[in-house]
């Protein structure tokens, strides 16, 4: 009977009961968003963040960033100690969970062991004043979009990981909530399940129309499923945006490095062309271009200063006739059918280091030659600031070196 009690207690948590659907406009608001735990932690520091109703938001970041600690403050599982949450324009900073209209998905779903699959998904409209014929269509609804027909009379023992997803995600559906969360969801799952549930996630998230806000530290996983990311580091946002702003228009070094992969040069910015398209970068490996489409300041206000620029690898070329170009020893190729190769390079520095560059190609490379590759100016992205985190190092807290 005490293992039935822990894990109704755990369900309940993530039933709530939502009363209304998504309003045109931003869904949810969260300004200067603060928690700081009993013993000092900060564990979030003045986020802010809007998420645009019907979108598909992705919070990201290293393990221990705060991306669980601000989900669930969102859902109102943790006070927070300042800021404002609205909901749908609605404050609800202080309000208890089952006044959110929030729905909940945990990693480990979190179901009724002692019902079966209908009552699990039956369960949280019991709270509602529902005429038996509504709430009826409802679960028959909930359980046709996630293709649950056969199992209904199942118990949850019965089920697979893939499953069970399946049933915690109608279990909240169900209510219609204005906002769906989703702690890990798929984190536990192999990797062809993990494919397989993103596909169904995308397709429930079309079909239903809700918000959904999505927890994961798995990057890919974000950029194929998101409309719109938000990456944590150390307790705040470094950038928010749509994959397309995030991925190729990083506003940090942390955002390049941590969603795809990337190479990163740091050197002296001493000149900027006269149209300011462009500015010359003085480092160990020689003098590049690069573009400062992407820099917030003035381009002549940064001559003098020490700066970071990116390249991702798909715009290295096997070139020496590009403005761009450095020589490397190539130490590694590693095949990846279907999407090309990978080659890892090294590149001596002038101070006598090794700079390490990654390089994706569908030429035949020697595994065991010197290659010159290079890019064009409008590839290298100029990164004005490490992190939104004081103290960052790029080398040893960025790069890893």
């Amino acid at each position: 009977m005490a293992d039935t009690e822990y894990s109704r207690e755990q369900a309940e948590s993530s039933i709530e009961t939502p009363s209304a659907s998504v309003d045109d406009g931003k869904a949810l608001e969260v300004h200067d968003l603060t928690k700081i735990y009993p013993d000092g932690t900060l564990a979030v520091d003045e986020i802010s963040f809007d998420i645009e109703a019907g979108d598909f938001c992705v919070l990201i970041g290293p393990s221990g960033c705060g991306k669980s600690t601000t989900l669930h403050s969102l859902v109102g599982k943790i006070p927070v100690t300042n800021g404002e949450i609205l909901l749908g324009g609605e404050d609800v900073t202080h309000a208890p969970t089952y006044e959110r209209d929030i729905g909940l998905v945990f990693q480990d779903f979190q179901l009724f062991p002692h019902l079966t699959v209908a009552e699990n998904i039956e369960y949280g409209l019991n709270r509602l004043e529902l005429e038996p014929d509504v709430r009826d269509e409802r679960i028959d609804d909930a359980v046709g979009m996630m293709r649950l027909g056969d199992l209904r009379d199942r118990m949850p023992e019965e089920l697979s990981a893939g499953q069970k997803q399946r049933v915690a995600l109608a279990r909240s559906i169900v209510l219609e909530p204005k906002l769906l969360l989703l702690d890990e969801p798929l984190g536990d799952m192999d990797y062809k399940l993990q494919k397989r549930m993103e596909r169904e996630l995308l397709r429930i998230h079309r079909e239903f129309d809700t918000t959904f806000v999505y927890v994961t530290h798995d990057q890919t996983q974000a950029m194929r499923l998101a409309d719109q990311i938000v990456v944590m580091n150390d307790g705040q946002v470094e950038q928010s945006g749509s994959v397309d702003e995030v991925y190729n228009h990083p506003a940090t070094a942390f955002v390049s490095t941590f969603v795809g992969d990337s190479n990163i040069f740091t050197g002296e910015l001493t000149d900027v062309a006269d149209d300011g398209d462009t500015a010359r970068i003085e480092t160990a490996l020689g003098s590049f271009l690069a573009s400062t489409s992407n820099l917030r300041s003035e381009p002549d206000a940064l001559v003098g200063e020490r700066i970071p620029f990116s390249v991702r690898p798909q715009y290295l070329r096997l070139a020496d006739d590009l403005e761009n170009a450095v020589e490397c020893e190539v130490v590694d190729v590693i095949h990846q059918p279907g999407s090309g190769t990978q080659v890892i390079l090294e590149a001596a520095a002038a101070d006598g280091d090794v700079e390490q560059l990654q390089l994706k190609s569908f030429d035949r490379i020697d595994p065991s030659g010197t290659v010159t590759v290079g890019w064009s100016p409008a590839q290298a992205t100029l990164l004005e600031r490490t992190s939104v985190v004081e103290g960052i190092d790029l080398e040893k807290d960025v790069l890893g070196e």
